[in-house]
């Protein structure tokens, strides 16, 4: 089976957006790169329903399919036939003219779908008539017949086998018209590539709408102004087929109320509902389930631009009911069954399928077990979590894709929230621990800052007194400068007495001499104080420098212990 899907992993942020919509348990695996959650497609598993690109926002899925090989053969010469799906009419807004530039290109023949339709629900009711078949699931859907094929295998027994319009389409081209070109299919679906192959390759080619358009703008193609038709007679009620209940309708038309045909569409519920199908009471069951993997039918279908909204669409086809039923009773599509008969052999159009059905990957209640270990729930309360952010919907088939390694615990959001919560309360107790250490620094810086005020303090003290003690040194200098010169006058005075005053000078200059001693002493005194200063003052300004570095650490000890305390107040609030 070919690679559809296509994955961008350096875009995927691991949403899980993809695991949510797949109705297939094993076709996203999802594992952790770099630290970063991301999930790829198995397209072993995969039945390209085309639901993982749709909701992917990030654009890591897309897909690929025949539209550039088409038009390089188409330049090559290569003979092309091609047919086109009746859902052109509601998403292609100019289809006709697109047709016409088709041929201008070389495109040699072009048949409408709606036509195969048309002999696709002739050959259900003839089936059922013919086969008395108690109940049939539809298959013009590959992506529901891939959905048996591969993973449910029970339901084979009740899958038509009766082809789709587009290969009754491809069958009658061929077989009943003689056109021997590659065939190409102008396809809503991504999945018909799967169809085709699955066929032994009848169609050649499965150009979707959406990339056919994207040519085209990619090109700067201009389309011829007069478009153009198909190469067949017109067909009928089949132009609404492509509809939700469009087979359904035409069933209805032809037969009335005389087959019960139940119908279901859209990824979120189809696949459900066959799995409960596969259980039910056959007394329960339809004559046909007409089922579609696109909730819009193939009108927006995996391949489409989906610029259309539903109301657009509905009124293309309630244009296309009218036309194909305009003038046309109930008679004429009796005569065209009947047709039909006289010139269709039914096992031209009957497919013989072959299961192909994955390995799938067992696990018993132990691995189960283990799995919801992996993701720390060990009591039903926490096992039924349910919140469906990892892409299940419970959390027991979450722990069944651990069990079978496609998803992984990172991806539980309980399991996240409860790591962040521990983390937080240890976080928590990291912050209480600071706090009571910031408490003590604090303490301490501000007992240093006392003690450092108090030098300055202590320091201011002592200046006061060198200059006290400078000025007595002063005041003594002063006095000694006086006694100098009263000792001096007492000499010359002694002198003037003779020998009646020698005694006397004796005296005055032993006082002289006391002065002089005196006045040398308060010199060094000076010096010494001015030294004493200037140390002082260096002093005083290296403290006063320290305590400001210290008033400006405890600002900041403060600042960081109140930041702490709110932010650990909000976690205790929260």
């Amino acid at each position: 089976m070919r690679k559809v899907i296509i994955n961008d992993m350096d875009k995927c942020m691991g949403c899980n957006r993809c695991i949510r919509v797949c109705p297939i348990v094993e076709a996203n695996v999802a594992y952790v790169e770099n630290g970063r959650n991301k999930v790829r497609v198995d397209n072993n598993q995969c039945i390209a329903c085309g639901a993982c690109m749709h909701i992917c926002h990030h654009g890591s899925r897309s897909y690929e399919d025949d539209t550039e090989r088409f038009f390089d053969d188409l330049r090559k010469g290569v003979p092309i036939s091609l047919f086109c799906a009746p859902a052109a009419r509601a998403n292609l807004g100019e289809w006709d003219r697109i047709l016409a530039w088709l041929q201008q290109l070389g495109v040699r023949k072009i048949y409408d779908v709606s036509m195969g339709a048309d002999i696709c629900v002739w050959g259900y009711i003839r089936y059922i008539q013919k086969n008395k078949t108690t109940s049939l699931i539809t298959q013009p859907c590959p992506a529901i017949v891939d959905y048996i094929l591969l993973h449910h295998n029970e339901l084979l027994p009740y899958l038509s086998p009766v082809q789709s319009p587009m290969l009754c389409t491809a069958i009658y081209m061929k077989k009943y018209m003689g056109i021997t070109d590659k065939l190409a299919a102008i396809s809503p679906c991504i999945a018909k590539i799967n169809e085709f192959e699955e066929n032994g390759n009848t169609v050649s080619y499965n150009v979707t709408f959406f990339m056919l358009e994207e040519y085209i703008k990619r090109n700067n193609i201009k389309l011829p102004e007069k478009g153009r038709g198909y190469d067949h007679i017109d067909s009928s009620l089949g132009s609404v087929f492509s509809m939700p209940g469009g087979l359904k309708e035409n069933v209805e038309f032809i037969l009335g109320k005389e087959l019960r045909v139940d119908k279901c569409e859209g990824q979120n519920v189809v696949y459900k509902a066959l799995n409960i199908f596969s259980q039910e009471d056959k007394i329960n069951l339809p004559a046909i389930f007409d089922v579609l993997n696109c909730g819009e039918g193939c009108n927006k279908g995996s391949g489409c631009n989906h610029d259309k909204t539903m109301f657009e669409i509905d009124a293309a086809m309630d244009r296309a009911r009218k036309n194909a039923i305009s003038g046309r009773g109930k008679e004429y599509f009796e005569q065209l069954y009947q047709q039909y008969d006289n010139t269709l052999n039914l096992n031209d159009f009957i497919r013989r399928y072959r299961a192909t059905p994955v390995r799938n990957v067992t696990i018993g209640d132990a691995d189960i077990e283990e799995a919801f270990k992996s993701l720390g729930k060990y009591d039903q309360e926490n096992r039924n979590y349910n919140c469906g952010a990892c892409g299940s919907d419970t959390c027991f088939e979450m722990a069944i894709k651990i069990a079978k390694k496609v998803n992984i615990p990172e991806n539980c959001i309980k399991k996240a929230h409860d790591i962040m919560r521990d983390e937080n309360s240890t976080i928590m107790n990291l912050q209480s621990e600071s706090i009571k250490s910031i408490e003590t620094f604090k303490t301490d810086i501000t007992e240093i800052k006392k003690m450092s005020d108090g030098i300055v303090v202590t320091v201011s003290g002592v200046d006061n007194l060198i200059n006290l003690y400078d000025t007595m040194a002063k005041d003594i200098d002063r006095i000694a400068t006086n006694v100098h010169m009263i000792s001096l006058n007492a000499s010359i005075e002694a002198v003037h007495a003779g020998d009646r005053g020698r005694a006397f000078a004796v005296v005055a200059n032993s006082i002289r001499t006391l002065a002089s001693e005196t006045q040398d002493a308060t010199s060094k005194i000076t010096n010494a104080t001015h030294e004493a200063k200037s140390a002082l003052g260096n002093i005083a300004r290296m403290v006063t420098t320290i305590s400001s570095d210290i008033s400006k650490s405890l600002n900041n000890v403060n600042e960081i212990y109140n930041r702490t305390k709110a932010l650990m107040n909000r976690h205790v609030t929260k």
